[in-house]
């Protein structure tokens, strides 16, 4: 139960990576006065995840797009101090690179241990983590976008990120929050010497709309897989992600009838765009087969993949590919596959997203999505105590900031 007199803050050890392995972001931020997202200096991408089930470091690393030198060269600096052959689910990694591809720091957790590699150098170096854990609650009402709910309430913009990418597949937080709309949530804070260092896991969540409350239990078994099911045991990932971008906003959306910016006439409009900065990381909606890479006309730089059971995507309108990316290549889901820009008949950076379903358009915001696989009946008893234990936290948020009492904490941890 959460006290509301005292609140005793407890160690929970949790390993912390990012749900989505690999998801290439740009550094930006939120404009004052429009809220719409820009690109800021120094500009790097970063590339951060964590290490699935039956995968190692090294393939992480090849799936989040990054060139076979590059990843041979950092596993090579690695191998001194530590067995990456011995990888375990949920070991995280972060690697931030500038414009130019090169370099400018990598971060390799595993267990109570960092390894670094220096800028430049990719000289490794042992940082041994220590950390103190608390539970804290947060809730609060949207007014106009998530972004702007969540961004006084946190200390580090990294957490309305993970509260946005556990529900991917499901909401477009770009489009789908109304005022009056409700987030709760349970995460861990990490601090330093009684100071923030960063967020971990976010235990437990809520975004509640008006006609739907979506729900997400984080719950890792006992091999080190972790995921984020909905109370019914089923997993929140989709075989598709919602939107193909991490920072977006949309400048246009799905419409059988648009008046074209350019040709000044009314022309469907069968899929959506998503304004960004020129140079956004894209990521595949969904594991596939790239069965076109080059010039389409007005569409510019264009990709087409095809995803099986009659589903198509394309993304039009690039600035440049990924490394890699050609005809015939599979693409796993989340995987970089190229930048925004304003190729083709454009009126600015913008991407062109389209979905289709044997050969027919679909508007890819409410497209029902074909579902994961759910939760193995040998963990459900183990799952429902926890989950139990984190819904009744939750109801009993009564404040912006709470810290999770002994005996929330004991049926979270058991």
């Amino acid at each position: 139960m959460l006290s509301g007199k005292s609140f005793q803050e407890t160690l929970i050890l949790l390993l912390v990576g990012f749900c989505l392995s690999g998801l290439a972001i740009g550094l930006l931020k939120e404009e004052d006065n429009k809220g719409e997202l820009e690109v800021v200096g120094p500009q790097f991408c970063i590339i951060e995840g964590q290490v699935e089930r039956g995968s190692s470091l090294y393939y992480s690393l090849l799936k989040a797009g990054l060139p076979l030198s590059r990843v041979q060269r950092i596993v090579d600096s690695l191998k001194e101090e530590v067995n990456l052959k011995r990888s375990r689910p949920g070991d995280s990694y972060k690697l931030k690179l500038r414009d130019d591809g090169s370099v400018y720091d990598f971060v390799y957790r595993k267990g109570d241990y960092e390894y670094r590699l220096q800028v430049d150098s990719l000289q490794a170096s042992v940082v041994p983590v220590s950390f103190e854990d608390a539970v804290r609650g947060m809730e609060g009402l949207v007014t106009s976008s998530l972004w702007e709910a969540m961004r006084p309430k946190c200390q580090d913009a990294e957490l309305i990120m993970k509260f946005s990418d556990i529900f991917r597949w499901d909401i477009d937080f770009l489009t789908e929050p109304r005022k009056g709309d409700k987030f709760r949530l349970l995460y861990i804070e990490r601090n330093q010497e009684g100071r923030f260092a960063e967020y971990g896991e976010i235990l437990c969540a809520q975004y509640i709309s008006r006609s739907k409350v979506h729900t997400a239990i984080f719950y890792e078994d006992s091999t080190g897989y972790r995921d984020y099911y909905d109370p019914q045991g089923q997993s929140l990932k989709k075989a598709f992600l919602r939107a193909p971008l991490n920072y977006r906003r949309i400048s246009s959306g799905f419409s059988h009838r648009r008046l074209h910016p350019i040709y000044k006439i009314y022309r469907p409009h069968l899929g959506i765009d998503y304004a960004a900065p020129t140079g956004t990381p894209i990521v595949a909606s969904g594991d596939g087969v790239i069965s076109f890479v080059g010039w389409n006309d007005g569409f510019g730089k264009f990709i087409k993949i095809r995803h099986g059971g009659g589903y198509v995507t394309t993304y039009g309108h690039l600035s440049r590919y990924a490394r890699g990316i050609r005809k015939g290549k599979k693409i796993k889901q989340g995987q970089l596959i190229g930048y925004v820009g304003g190729t083709g008949v454009s009126t600015g950076p913008h991407l062109d997203y389209r979905f289709m379903v044997n050969g027919r358009y679909v508007n890819p915001l409410r497209i029902k999505l074909p579902a994961a696989k759910p939760l193995p009946k040998r963990y459900w008893e183990d799952f429902s105590a926890k989950r139990e234990a984190l819904l009744k936290a939750l109801d009993g948020l009564s404040g912006e900031w709470v810290a999770v009492g002994e005996g929330v904490q004991e049926g979270i941890a058991q």
